[in-house]
Protein backbone atom coordinates (compact mmCIF):
# COMPACT_ATOMS: atom_id res chain seq x y z
CA UNK A 1 0.00 0.00 0.00
CA UNK A 2 1.25 3.45 -0.90
CA UNK A 3 2.23 5.55 2.12
CA UNK A 4 -0.01 8.61 2.50
CA UNK A 5 2.04 11.82 2.74
CA UNK A 6 1.37 15.44 3.59
CA UNK A 7 1.43 16.20 -0.14
CA UNK A 8 -1.51 13.84 -0.69
CA UNK A 9 -3.49 15.70 1.98
CA UNK A 10 -2.60 19.07 0.44
CA UNK A 11 -3.67 17.87 -3.01
CA UNK A 12 -7.06 16.55 -1.83
CA UNK A 13 -7.73 19.65 0.32
CA UNK A 14 -6.58 21.91 -2.56
CA UNK A 15 -4.17 23.86 -0.35
CA UNK A 16 -0.38 24.21 -0.08
CA UNK A 17 1.81 21.76 1.81
CA UNK A 18 2.79 24.55 4.21
CA UNK A 19 -0.90 25.21 4.98
CA UNK A 20 -1.36 21.55 5.92
CA UNK A 21 1.70 21.76 8.17
CA UNK A 22 0.35 24.90 9.82
CA UNK A 23 -3.00 23.24 10.49
CA UNK A 24 -1.39 20.26 12.24
CA UNK A 25 0.87 22.56 14.26
CA UNK A 26 -2.03 24.79 15.39
CA UNK A 27 -0.74 27.99 13.79
CA UNK A 28 -3.12 30.91 14.17
CA UNK A 29 -2.79 32.19 10.60
CA UNK A 30 -5.10 29.50 9.14
CA UNK A 31 -8.83 30.03 8.62
CA UNK A 32 -11.39 27.68 10.14
CA UNK A 33 -12.54 26.72 6.63
CA UNK A 34 -9.02 25.65 5.63
CA UNK A 35 -8.55 23.75 8.89
CA UNK A 36 -11.76 21.80 8.22
CA UNK A 37 -10.79 20.97 4.64
CA UNK A 38 -7.36 19.74 5.69
CA UNK A 39 -8.66 17.64 8.58
CA UNK A 40 -11.42 16.15 6.46
CA UNK A 41 -8.89 15.28 3.78
CA UNK A 42 -6.54 13.71 6.32
CA UNK A 43 -9.39 11.67 7.78
CA UNK A 44 -10.50 10.48 4.33
CA UNK A 45 -6.95 9.42 3.43
CA UNK A 46 -6.18 7.96 6.83
CA UNK A 47 -3.21 10.30 7.25
CA UNK A 48 -1.58 10.68 10.68
CA UNK A 49 0.72 13.74 11.15
CA UNK A 50 4.30 12.90 12.08
CA UNK A 51 3.99 14.51 15.50
CA UNK A 52 0.84 12.50 16.22
CA UNK A 53 2.49 9.32 14.96
CA UNK A 54 5.47 9.94 17.24
CA UNK A 55 3.15 10.41 20.20
CA UNK A 56 1.61 7.03 19.49
CA UNK A 57 5.00 5.36 19.88
CA UNK A 58 5.41 3.77 23.29
CA UNK A 59 9.15 4.34 23.03
CA UNK A 60 8.91 8.12 22.64
CA UNK A 61 10.04 10.18 25.60
CA UNK A 62 7.84 13.05 26.69
CA UNK A 63 9.52 16.44 26.70
CA UNK A 64 9.38 19.21 29.30
CA UNK A 65 10.41 22.73 28.31
CA UNK A 66 11.90 25.25 30.72
CA UNK A 67 11.18 28.75 29.43
CA UNK A 68 12.95 31.71 31.04
CA UNK A 69 12.23 35.30 30.07
CA UNK A 70 14.93 37.99 29.82
CA UNK A 71 17.84 36.03 31.32
CA UNK A 72 20.40 38.71 30.45
CA UNK A 73 20.68 39.11 34.24
CA UNK A 74 23.06 36.15 34.17
CA UNK A 75 25.83 38.27 32.68
CA UNK A 76 25.46 40.66 35.60
CA UNK A 77 26.34 37.94 38.08
CA UNK A 78 22.88 36.78 39.12
CA UNK A 79 22.75 33.03 39.64
CA UNK A 80 18.96 32.57 39.93
CA UNK A 81 18.30 31.63 36.26
CA UNK A 82 21.25 29.22 36.34
CA UNK A 83 19.96 27.66 39.56
CA UNK A 84 16.52 27.16 38.00
CA UNK A 85 18.07 25.48 34.95
CA UNK A 86 20.26 23.32 37.18
CA UNK A 87 17.41 22.33 39.52
CA UNK A 88 15.02 21.36 36.72
CA UNK A 89 17.72 19.50 34.81
CA UNK A 90 18.89 17.62 37.91
CA UNK A 91 15.36 16.49 38.76
CA UNK A 92 14.52 15.40 35.20
CA UNK A 93 17.79 13.46 34.91
CA UNK A 94 16.22 10.90 37.24
CA UNK A 95 13.07 10.52 35.13
CA UNK A 96 12.22 9.31 31.62
CA UNK A 97 11.43 12.87 30.50
CA UNK A 98 13.55 14.81 28.05
CA UNK A 99 14.47 18.42 28.82
CA UNK A 100 14.68 21.43 26.52
CA UNK A 101 15.56 24.99 27.48
CA UNK A 102 14.21 28.05 25.72
CA UNK A 103 15.29 31.62 26.46
CA UNK A 104 12.64 34.07 25.33
CA UNK A 105 12.04 37.82 25.25
CA UNK A 106 9.35 40.20 24.05
CA UNK A 107 10.57 40.08 20.43
CA UNK A 108 10.50 36.27 20.33
CA UNK A 109 7.09 36.15 21.98
CA UNK A 110 5.66 38.43 19.31
CA UNK A 111 7.14 36.28 16.54
CA UNK A 112 5.95 32.90 17.83
CA UNK A 113 3.17 32.00 20.26
CA UNK A 114 3.75 29.69 23.20
CA UNK A 115 1.41 27.17 21.58
CA UNK A 116 3.43 27.25 18.34
CA UNK A 117 6.68 26.68 20.23
CA UNK A 118 5.20 23.73 22.12
CA UNK A 119 3.77 22.16 18.97
CA UNK A 120 6.99 22.55 17.00
CA UNK A 121 9.02 20.81 19.72
CA UNK A 122 6.37 18.26 20.72
CA UNK A 123 6.32 19.62 24.29
CA UNK A 124 4.34 17.70 26.93
CA UNK A 125 4.69 20.22 29.74
CA UNK A 126 6.14 23.66 30.47
CA UNK A 127 7.95 25.31 33.38
CA UNK A 128 8.05 29.09 32.95
CA UNK A 129 9.56 31.99 34.88
CA UNK A 130 10.21 35.71 34.52
CA UNK A 131 7.14 36.85 32.59
CA UNK A 132 5.63 40.30 32.98
CA UNK A 133 1.87 40.77 33.01
CA UNK A 134 2.14 42.62 29.69
CA UNK A 135 4.02 39.80 27.91
CA UNK A 136 2.22 37.88 25.14
CA UNK A 137 3.07 34.55 26.80
CA UNK A 138 1.54 35.71 30.10
CA UNK A 139 -1.69 36.63 28.35
CA UNK A 140 -1.65 33.31 26.48
CA UNK A 141 -1.32 31.39 29.76
CA UNK A 142 -4.75 32.66 30.81
CA UNK A 143 -6.32 30.26 28.31
CA UNK A 144 -3.58 27.64 28.00
CA UNK A 145 -4.47 23.96 28.40
CA UNK A 146 -1.06 22.26 28.22
CA UNK A 147 0.42 21.28 31.63
CA UNK A 148 2.27 24.36 32.93
CA UNK A 149 3.97 25.28 36.20
CA UNK A 150 4.83 28.97 36.68
CA UNK A 151 7.61 30.03 39.06
CA UNK A 152 6.99 33.28 40.99
CA UNK A 153 4.00 34.04 38.81
CA UNK A 154 0.26 34.24 39.43
CA UNK A 155 -2.01 33.43 36.49
CA UNK A 156 -5.80 33.71 36.46
CA UNK A 157 -6.12 30.20 35.07
CA UNK A 158 -6.80 27.29 37.42
CA UNK A 159 -5.06 24.93 34.97
CA UNK A 160 -1.67 26.63 35.53
CA UNK A 161 0.28 25.36 38.54
CA UNK A 162 2.55 27.60 40.62
CA UNK A 163 5.65 27.27 42.79
CA UNK A 164 7.21 30.03 44.90
CA UNK A 165 7.86 31.12 48.43
CA UNK A 166 5.09 33.11 50.10
CA UNK A 167 6.47 36.40 48.79
CA UNK A 168 3.86 38.54 50.50
CA UNK A 169 4.49 36.93 53.89
CA UNK A 170 8.28 37.10 53.46
CA UNK A 171 8.14 40.80 52.64
CA UNK A 172 5.75 41.43 55.54
CA UNK A 173 7.94 39.55 58.03
CA UNK A 174 11.11 41.36 56.94
CA UNK A 175 9.39 44.74 57.22
CA UNK A 176 7.92 43.89 60.65
CA UNK A 177 11.37 42.77 61.82
CA UNK A 178 12.77 46.16 60.79
CA UNK A 179 9.94 47.98 62.58
CA UNK A 180 10.47 45.95 65.76
CA UNK A 181 14.17 46.79 65.62
CA UNK A 182 13.31 50.50 65.71
CA UNK A 183 13.47 51.53 62.08
CA UNK A 184 10.76 54.10 61.41
CA UNK A 185 11.21 55.30 57.85
CA UNK A 186 11.52 52.38 55.45
CA UNK A 187 11.90 52.95 51.72
CA UNK A 188 10.69 49.95 49.72
CA UNK A 189 12.64 49.73 46.49
CA UNK A 190 10.52 47.56 44.20
CA UNK A 191 11.44 45.99 40.86
CA UNK A 192 9.24 45.83 37.77
CA UNK A 193 5.70 47.12 38.33
CA UNK A 194 4.49 44.71 35.61
CA UNK A 195 5.73 41.59 37.44
CA UNK A 196 3.27 39.76 39.68
CA UNK A 197 6.03 38.96 42.17
CA UNK A 198 6.57 42.72 42.57
CA UNK A 199 2.91 43.18 43.41
CA UNK A 200 2.88 40.62 46.21
CA UNK A 201 6.19 41.72 47.72
CA UNK A 202 4.96 45.31 47.79
CA UNK A 203 1.66 44.17 49.31
CA UNK A 204 3.51 42.53 52.21
CA UNK A 205 5.52 45.69 52.84
CA UNK A 206 2.41 47.87 52.75
CA UNK A 207 0.70 45.67 55.34
CA UNK A 208 3.54 46.23 57.78
CA UNK A 209 3.88 50.05 57.65
CA UNK A 210 1.57 53.00 58.20
CA UNK A 211 3.17 55.36 55.71
CA UNK A 212 4.52 53.36 52.77
CA UNK A 213 7.23 54.92 50.62
CA UNK A 214 7.92 53.11 47.34
CA UNK A 215 10.25 53.57 44.39
CA UNK A 216 10.95 51.34 41.39
CA UNK A 217 14.30 50.23 39.94
CA UNK A 218 13.28 47.43 37.52
CA UNK A 219 15.34 44.76 39.34
CA UNK A 220 18.39 46.49 37.92
CA UNK A 221 21.60 47.25 39.81
CA UNK A 222 22.55 50.41 37.91
CA UNK A 223 18.98 51.76 38.02
CA UNK A 224 18.97 51.30 41.80
CA UNK A 225 22.35 53.05 42.05
CA UNK A 226 21.11 56.03 40.03
CA UNK A 227 17.90 56.24 42.05
CA UNK A 228 19.79 56.50 45.37
CA UNK A 229 22.08 59.19 43.96
CA UNK A 230 19.04 61.08 42.68
CA UNK A 231 17.30 60.89 46.07
CA UNK A 232 20.46 62.26 47.70
CA UNK A 233 20.68 65.16 45.26
CA UNK A 234 17.02 65.98 45.93
CA UNK A 235 17.79 65.89 49.69
CA UNK A 236 15.22 63.11 50.17
CA UNK A 237 17.55 60.23 51.01
CA UNK A 238 18.13 61.44 54.56
CA UNK A 239 14.45 60.96 55.41
CA UNK A 240 14.96 57.16 55.41
CA UNK A 241 16.79 55.10 57.99
CA UNK A 242 16.59 51.83 56.04
CA UNK A 243 16.10 50.72 52.44
CA UNK A 244 14.32 47.42 51.74
CA UNK A 245 15.15 46.37 48.16
CA UNK A 246 12.90 43.73 46.57
CA UNK A 247 15.95 41.98 45.10
CA UNK A 248 19.56 41.56 46.17
CA UNK A 249 20.72 42.90 42.83
CA UNK A 250 19.00 46.23 43.49
CA UNK A 251 20.27 46.16 47.08
CA UNK A 252 23.85 45.86 45.74
CA UNK A 253 23.21 48.89 43.54
CA UNK A 254 22.01 50.79 46.61
CA UNK A 255 25.02 49.63 48.61
CA UNK A 256 27.43 50.97 45.98
CA UNK A 257 25.64 54.32 45.95
CA UNK A 258 25.61 54.59 49.75
CA UNK A 259 29.34 53.83 49.85
CA UNK A 260 30.05 56.47 47.23
CA UNK A 261 28.01 59.00 49.23
CA UNK A 262 29.71 58.03 52.50
CA UNK A 263 26.37 56.97 54.01
CA UNK A 264 26.91 53.23 54.30
CA UNK A 265 26.97 53.40 58.12
CA UNK A 266 24.01 55.79 58.37
CA UNK A 267 21.32 54.00 56.34
CA UNK A 268 20.60 50.30 56.85
CA UNK A 269 19.92 48.05 53.88
CA UNK A 270 18.15 44.74 53.26
CA UNK A 271 17.58 42.74 50.11
CA UNK A 272 15.56 39.79 48.85
CA UNK A 273 16.59 36.40 47.32
CA UNK A 274 19.96 35.70 49.02
CA UNK A 275 21.97 35.41 45.83
CA UNK A 276 25.57 34.23 46.20
CA UNK A 277 26.96 37.78 46.11
CA UNK A 278 24.88 38.78 49.16
CA UNK A 279 27.34 37.09 51.53
CA UNK A 280 30.40 38.58 49.79
CA UNK A 281 29.55 42.28 49.71
CA UNK A 282 31.03 44.75 52.18
CA UNK A 283 29.07 44.98 54.38
CA UNK A 284 27.44 41.60 53.85
CA UNK A 285 23.75 41.82 53.01
CA UNK A 286 20.77 41.13 55.26
CA UNK A 287 18.13 39.51 53.07
CA UNK A 288 15.26 37.08 52.54
CA UNK A 289 16.51 33.67 51.51
CA UNK A 290 14.59 31.56 49.01
CA UNK A 291 15.90 28.15 47.98
CA UNK A 292 15.81 28.45 44.18
CA UNK A 293 17.11 24.92 43.57
CA UNK A 294 14.29 23.47 45.65
CA UNK A 295 11.73 25.68 43.88
CA UNK A 296 13.02 24.46 40.49
CA UNK A 297 12.89 20.79 41.51
CA UNK A 298 9.36 21.15 42.91
CA UNK A 299 8.30 22.82 39.65
CA UNK A 300 9.65 19.84 37.68
CA UNK A 301 7.95 17.38 40.02
CA UNK A 302 4.63 19.22 39.79
CA UNK A 303 4.58 19.51 36.00
CA UNK A 304 5.17 15.74 35.70
CA UNK A 305 2.34 15.17 38.17
CA UNK A 306 0.11 17.37 36.00
CA UNK A 307 1.09 15.49 32.83
CA UNK A 308 0.53 12.06 34.35
CA UNK A 309 -2.50 12.64 36.58
CA UNK A 310 -4.08 15.89 35.37
CA UNK A 311 -3.76 17.34 38.89
CA UNK A 312 -2.63 20.96 39.20
CA UNK A 313 -0.49 21.86 42.24
CA UNK A 314 0.17 25.22 43.91
CA UNK A 315 3.20 24.86 46.18
CA UNK A 316 4.80 27.27 48.64
CA UNK A 317 8.44 26.61 49.53
CA UNK A 318 9.89 27.76 52.86
CA UNK A 319 11.82 31.05 53.15
CA UNK A 320 14.18 32.43 55.82
CA UNK A 321 15.20 35.88 57.05
CA UNK A 322 19.00 36.14 57.05
CA UNK A 323 20.70 38.76 59.23
CA UNK A 324 24.12 39.99 58.14
CA UNK A 325 26.04 43.25 58.55
CA UNK A 326 23.94 45.67 56.48
CA UNK A 327 20.98 45.71 58.89
CA UNK A 328 20.15 44.26 62.29
CA UNK A 329 16.72 42.58 62.32
CA UNK A 330 16.88 40.24 65.34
Amino acid sequence: MKKITIRDVAKLAEVSVSSVSHVFNDYEDISEETKKRVRDAAKELGYIPNSAARSLSSKQKKTIALILNDIDAIVRGVAMPLEIISGVSEYLDNTTYEFVFYSTNLKKQKEKTLRQFCNEHNISGVIIQGLRTTDPYYKELNEFDLPVVAIDLHVANEKVGTVSIDNEKASYEMTKALVRKGFKNILFLNGDSKATVSHVREKGYRKAVKNPKIAYADYNESTAFDLIIDLFEKKELGTYDVIFAASDLMAIGCLKALKELGLINQIALVGFDDITLASYTTPTLTTVRQDVMTIAKVAAKNVIKHIETGKVAHTLVAFELIERQSAKIF
